[in-house]
Formats: C-alpha cells, sequence, structure tokens
C-alpha cells in the first residue's frame, strides 16, 4: 500500500475514535426525538391518564409534589459534546469544556390525570479545569 494512503487512512481513523469518543448522551430515550408539538399530540390536558404516560414513556427521573399536592413527573434527556479545544495537547489537559442540549418533560397530575405539562429544550454549556 502506498505510504501516503496508508498515512491518511490512519488519520482518517485516529479523526474518528476521537469524534466517537467526545459525544454522550444520557436520560429517558422515549423523549429523545419528541418536540413540543409532537408532546402536545401525545398528552392532552384532563385526558391523558398516569397509566398512558407509564406506557408511553416509561419511568419518570423525577417524582416530587408541588405546594398544593399535586404530583408532578419529569423525564429529561441530554446530548452533550466535547468541544475540539479539549484535544489540544497541554491546553486539552488544563481546560475541558463541551456543549449540547438538555430537553426536560414536566408533568403535573391532577388524581390520575394530566393537569398541565410542558416540553422544554435548552442549550447546555459545561468547562472546568485550572482555567
Amino acid at each position: 500500500m502506498n505510504f501516503k494512503l496508508e498515512k491518511f487512512l490512519s488519520a482518517i481513523a485516529v479523526a474518528s475514535l476521537v469524534s466517537l469518543a467526545s459525544c454522550s448522551s444520557g436520560g429517558n430515550e422515549s423523549i429523545k426525538n419528541e418536540t413540543g408539538a409532537t408532546i402536545d399530540q401525545k398528552i392532552k390536558d384532563n385526558v391523558t391518564t398516569k397509566e398512558q404516560v407509564r406506557s408511553q414513556f416509561g419511568d419518570p427521573a423525577a417524582v416530587t409534589f408541588t405546594d398544593s399536592g399535586h404530583e408532578q413527573w419529569q423525564y429529561r434527556f441530554n446530548n452533550a459534546s466535547s468541544d475540539a479545544t479539549n484535544f489540544i495537547p497541554l491546553y486539552g489537559d488544563l481546560h475541558q469544556s463541551g456543549h449540547g442540549t438538555e430537553k426536560t418533560l414536566t408533568i403535573i397530575y391532577n388524581g390520575d390525570v394530566v393537569w398541565h405539562h410542558a416540553m422544554s429544550s435548552s442549550a447546555m454549556k459545561s468547562t472546568g479545569g485550572v482555567f
């Protein structure tokens, strides 16, 4: 094999490994591709029951109660990527950063029926290290 072609293929392989290692996601995959509009089609206030929500989205990440005693369920999903500067020798050892999106689905129940629901998606940024 030609030395230049071999070197090029090696560079492609390393770049692929770095790009795969720099992405992560976590949380409830059932809301990964959801938007406010798609959620509004699946959940109807004063109609949809807890059982129907659980069958579509699984168990919530958190269950809390409002001041008025209504049960509240939250589903979360985040998708993050490491910034390219993390891979610069020495600089990447001292400074780490990433970016991505986080989705949250919040549902408040009145008894066993959805009272209110909201889907949000926000940009997130994280930094750490010496500087």
